[in-house]
């Protein structure tokens, strides 16, 4: 079996998870790491192998790589997606996928003009839960979507400047939204309210740390998404609920239940979430994409709501997400 040849971009925490992910996969080299802080990539091939580079170009230009990883801040992406892709290099990019559509919808046209396998990073999307909860729902009218993430603030001085993270919902709650999408339908409505209110003593501290969006879903059911960062000593909670055929679904990753009445078919232990990393290695060695549950296209639609929120909440009025009025 021929050995996979695999780049990153970005060395932070979640690159690191993922690089640890691919090397537990048989048969797979990691050939560069690249970070803007030289000394950060140092460190990641010191332990994981490959060459470290400050510019991922270089990497692009270097080495010869089947696969590439991209895990950079919002705000960090540029063409290195697009270059890859013209190379037929298959791509993993971390949720969100951009930081505006502009940007996204290039990216999207270099993968499809190149046919290479794509993934994105919601990784939840796996979760046996998800697909008992697909199951569930299926000749079940969805009424109604009711979510919420309220939690603290990251420690990268970027995620709290809205210019480079694109607010909670773009960089965090994202990962909620795409649940929604995954298990309800596409939004093709949304209408947010943003405030600060408790965060505002933090320094350099622009994003709204409290935000609720109601929406509707193209099946014609609504839903309310609220979110909040404030959690900064400790707390917070998530949940996710369906109300759908006069029952009510509750979903999270470890754990499903629906009420009223019994439902045995959601009762059974949830196993681990399947590796991502494993599934995307997969696909890229056989050409074979069907287990990809989030492809870049897919990705893309989560970031357009989010961004669709933010604008909501700028302008005062329901915003129509991009690809609820344009051709995928």
């Amino acid at each position: 079996m021929a050995t996979l040849r695999v780049g990153f971009v970005g060395a932070g925490g979640n690159a690191m998870g993922h690089m640890k992910g691919v090397k537990a996969v048989p048969d797979v080299e990691i050939v560069g790491i690249c970070d803007v802080d030289i000394e950060r990539a140092n460190k990641a091939t010191a332990e994981l192998g490959g060459r470290p580079y400050s510019d991922a170009h270089e990497l692009l230009k270097k080495e010869k790589m089947d696969a590439l990883y991209v895990s950079v801040p919002p705000f960090a992406h540029t063409d290195v997606e697009i270059k890859a892709a013209r190379k037929g290099i298959h791509l993993f990019v971390e949720k969100p996928v951009a930081l505006d559509m502009k940007t996204g919808l290039k990216v999207l046209k270099a993968i499809q003009a190149a046919e290479v396998i794509s993934c994105v990073g919601y990784q939840l999307r796996y979760s046996e839960t998800v697909d008992r909860a697909r199951n569930w729902l299926a000749g079940r009218t969805v009424a109604m979507v009711n979510c919420h993430r309220w939690g603290g603030v990251p420690g990268t001085p970027w995620w709290r400047v809205m210019s480079k993270s694109g607010g909670q919902l773009v960089e965090q709650t994202t990962h909620n939204l795409d649940m929604i999408r995954c298990l309800c339908g596409e939004i093709v409505e949304v209408h947010a309210n943003y405030a600060l209110r408790l965060c505002n003593d933090m320094p350099d501290f622009d994003i709204p740390d409290v935000m609720a969006t109601t929406f509707k879903l193209a099946s014609g059911a609504v839903g309310v998404l609220t979110s909040s960062c404030v959690f900064t000593e400790g707390g917070g909670k998530g949940e996710l609920e369906i109300i759908a055929g006069k029952k009510i679904l509750k979903w999270g990753h470890a754990a499903i239940s629906a009420t009223p009445g019994e439902h045995p078919d959601l009762a059974a232990p949830v196993g681990p979430i399947p590796s991502i990393d494993a599934t995307f290695m997969d696909a890229v060695r056989t050409g074979d994409s069907s287990k990809i549950r989030s492809p870049y296209l897919d990705g893309l639609k989560s970031l357009d709501v989010t961004l669709a929120m933010n604008k909501s909440a700028v302008i005062g009025k329901p915003v129509k997400p991009y690809f609820a009025t344009h051709a995928e």
